[in-house]
């Protein structure tokens, strides 16, 4: 508009002097000839007879002429003021920075605010200081093989996809700001290392005295998404920081949560879970909820870290596998400080839910014993239902994971109603060109039915295959996926298949020796992730050993220093847990497998070789 208004004021003198001198040339030529122009109808001007509207045409000619010549003035004009416009602002930014002494800078105390001081003998002078544009972090358009979350399942499937396709291009999409790494440790051997900086590095000690790191890979391992489509020979990038919010299946692209979109050919689901709260804590208000940890990311035992050399006393609410652990891990921090722990869980037992009742009592004992049922004063209030109160500095609630399935109603996939989690096949497909794995998988397993499990060990075999499967192996869920937790230096087990306590049991238990815990297990395979050396031992038949058999070991009341324990489903064995019993987990996927009855477990049972010194 402002263009079209200065063209006009161009114009328009033009038009009007070129208007004038029409009508004075025609009042000349009158005069000199003496004689009047014949008065002509304007409607006809245009079509009289030759001779008669030659100066009307002459007339149209000039303007005309003067038209184009002020359209021509105008386009000149106009170019080159932008000229001039661009030239003076590569001057201006050519010019050297002015630099401005540094002022002393005060700060508010308890504020986030910063107030500049200037002296009054030198008077600020306040430059227009250039603010560099920011620069758009670019995000591959296209990802041949797109992996939504950053956990074990992703980075197991990723390994799998370049082991099958040496230069497939593999882009991992994480809403954590940490590259992938594994979740044991965060409640296992980091709160056992002697190393004050242990919370910056995230390395520890294993069991067998290695040092290693909780990340799978180095960040050199990865390749930065930028580069991920020039790289000659593919490779892994992790997009951190970054949420999935949106999928198109249809479409097959996905959109970020700043609205990006990224399209795929094959893409697996892989977000795990998120830790599940009380509603009473829900509903305690902002003072209870800020002064409660719900135990899952880097994050969270980085902050508990803190909170246990801050205050006096922590609860942990849940007497399952985390809150067992972090119960064990803080109770020995407490022997060196004043913390006190308490552990509080509705079963009967610790472990209660996996654990046979009279074993789930001896666990509860011994960690009775290292002082973690005590009571002070805090600032939280727990009521119980018998009316006891506890209170506390400090509440962890471990009670349970919750599957991340918010892209399943963009998606359009499906959801279990029994298990939860996104309700795949044996070969953990949900749709022709999407699997999931991990916690977030519910799948068929073509051994012991459906089911989804939340251990690491499962989410690096379903990973595994989901990437197999991603690159063409048509592989179905066989491999029974094992389990461990560690009660300390000298407690743990392992476990496979359905272990629940609702199901009958049979123990057989021996003496434990020196040799019987994790410690010594790790030191003499020299690993400390177990699902990395559950491969070590040979699975055989199972079948009564020809051996003779040892003396029978005194019964000792209360001792299950260790042994093995089988869960039964209408006589055959669908779970088994090794209890201080190590690298014997094949012998137990194998019994699993054949889904055989046994008239004597007993006899089963020296297949693991639990009598021997």
């Amino acid at each position: 508009m402002w263009t079209c208004k200065n063209l006009w004021k161009k114009l328009a003198p033009l038009a009007r002097s070129s208007s004038t001198l029409c009508r004075q040339n025609a009042r000349g030529v009158v005069l000199n000839n003496e004689r009047r122009l014949p008065l002509v109808p304007q409607a006809h001007m245009s079509s009289g007879t030759p001779g008669s509207g030659g100066d009307n045409n002459l007339y149209y000619l000039l303007v005309g002429a003067t038209c184009v010549g002020g359209g021509f003035y105008a386009y000149r004009t106009i170019k080159g003021d932008k000229e001039r416009y661009q030239e003076r602002i590569n001057e201006i930014a050519s010019r050297p920075n002015k630099v401005v002494p540094e002022q002393p800078i005060t700060e508010a105390p308890g504020e986030n605010v910063r107030f500049i001081t200037h002296t009054a003998a030198e008077p600020a002078t306040v430059a227009p200081a250039e603010v560099p544009a920011p620069t758009p972090v670019e995000f591959p358009s296209h990802a041949p093989y797109l992996l939504i979350g950053g956990g074990t399942a992703s980075f197991a499937a990723a390994r799998s996809i370049r082991a099958r396709d040496p230069g497939a291009r593999v882009l991992i999409i994480t809403d954590e700001p940490d590259l992938p790494y594994m979740r044991p440790p965060l409640s296992k051997e980091l709160w056992f290392s002697d190393d004050p900086s242990v919370v910056d590095t995230l390395r520890f000690k294993q069991w067998n005295g290695k040092e290693r790191s909780i990340y799978f890979q180095p960040p050199s391992f990865y390749v930065s998404p930028q580069d991920l489509e020039k790289v000659e020979n593919g490779g892994v990038a992790v997009l951190t920081g970054k949420k999935v919010v949106h999928m198109d299946v249809r479409g097959n692209k996905v959109t970020l949560s700043d609205n990006t979109e990224i399209s795929y050919d094959k893409c697996l689901i892989a977000t795990g879970g998120v830790p599940r709260n009380l509603q009473v804590i829900e509903r305690a208000g902002e003072e209870v909820t800020k002064r409660t940890t719900l135990f899952r990311k880097v994050e969270d035992f980085k902050a508990l870290d803190k909170v246990s050399r801050d205050t006096k006393s922590i609860t942990i609410i849940g007497g399952g596998f985390l809150g067992s652990e972090l119960a064990c891990a803080l109770g020995r921090r407490s022997a060196d400080s004043d913390l006190e722990v308490i552990q509080m869980f509705p079963e009967k037992g610790n472990m209660g839910k996996v654990l046979p009742e009279y074993l789930s009592n001896w666990t509860t004992a011994k960690m009775a014993i290292a002082n973690l049922a005590c009571y002070k004063d805090g600032k939280v209030e727990i009521k119980l239902k018998d009316g006891r109160v506890v209170k506390t500095d400090h509440v962890v609630a471990a009670v349970g994971l919750e599957p991340s399935v918010e892209l399943a109603k963009s998606a359009g996939l499906e959801v279990d109603s029994d298990f939860g989690g996104f309700r795949v096949n044996a070969e953990l497909q949900a749709r022709s060109n999407i699997w999931v794995a991990g916690d977030a998988a519910c799948f068929y397993d073509i051994r012991l039915g459906r089911r989804r499990v939340e251990h690491h060990d499962h989410a690096v075999v379903s990973g595994r295959l989901a990437g197999e499967n991603m690159t063409g192996a048509n592989k179905p869920y066989w491999h029974q996926s094992m389990f461990w937790s560690d009660l300390g230096p000298d407690v743990g087990y392992e476990a496979i298949g359905i272990v629940d306590s609702s199901l009958p049991t049979v123990g057989v238990f021996a003496k434990a020796t020196a040799k019987d815990t994790p410690k010594a297990a790790t030191e003499k395979s020299g690993t400390g992730i177990r699902s990395e050396s559950e491969t070590e031992g040979t699975a055989s038949s199972p079948v009564a050993s020809s051996t003779p058999e040892p003396p029978p070991v005194p019964e000792q009341k209360d001792n299950y220093g260790k042994g093995v324990i089988f869960y039964l489903r209408d006589k055959v064995v669908v779970g088994i847990i090794l209890w201080n019993v190590f690298n014997r987990m094949p012998v137990a996927r194998k019994i699993i497998k054949d889904g055989e009855e046994h008239a004597d477990l007993n006899e089963v049972a020296k297949l693991f070789n639990i009598h021997e010194d």
